[in-house]
């Protein structure tokens, strides 16, 4: 279950291309754009467990993650992952890198995906005694 005191924050790739935060419901949508008016829907692929829009000419990106109960830890990290990996393309592609080393490319996947499970824990009830 959603923690109801999560707030997005925005955290930043290596060398500072692409800003990035999760939210996991409609309320965080809002909160991340400053014209009411012009919010975006929430996990608007219909049918999508997660995905990742792209605002600003590719320099901030929202990774949407919705209902997570029915689904175990791994599978979670899973589809955090998976949008990493988009938000590392995003970033690649700004830098104009083509061919990126294989070591770059991992280091800087694992760094994003780092973040995103990080958001992910801040962002659900803990189950405190």
């Amino acid at each position: 279950m959603v923690n109801t005191d999560y707030v997005p924050e925005w955290y930043i790739t290596p060398f500072q291309h692409v800003q990035y935060t999760l939210a996991r419901n409609q309320l965080h949508m809002d909160l991340l754009f400053e014209d009411m008016n012009n919010v975006d829907k929430f996990l608007s692929v219909e049918g999508a467990a997660a995905q990742v829009d792209f605002y600003s000419d590719g320099t901030y990106a929202v990774v949407q993650l919705g209902d997570t109960s029915e689904r175990n830890l791994i599978e979670v990290y899973g589809l955090l992952l998976h949008e990493a990996v988009h938000v590392w393309q995003k970033v690649k592609k700004l830098m104009g890198e083509k061919e990126p080393s294989s070591e770059f490319e991992a280091y800087s996947i694992q760094s994003i995906a780092q973040d995103f499970f990080e958001m992910y824990e801040e962002s659900e009830m803990r189950n405190v005694p």
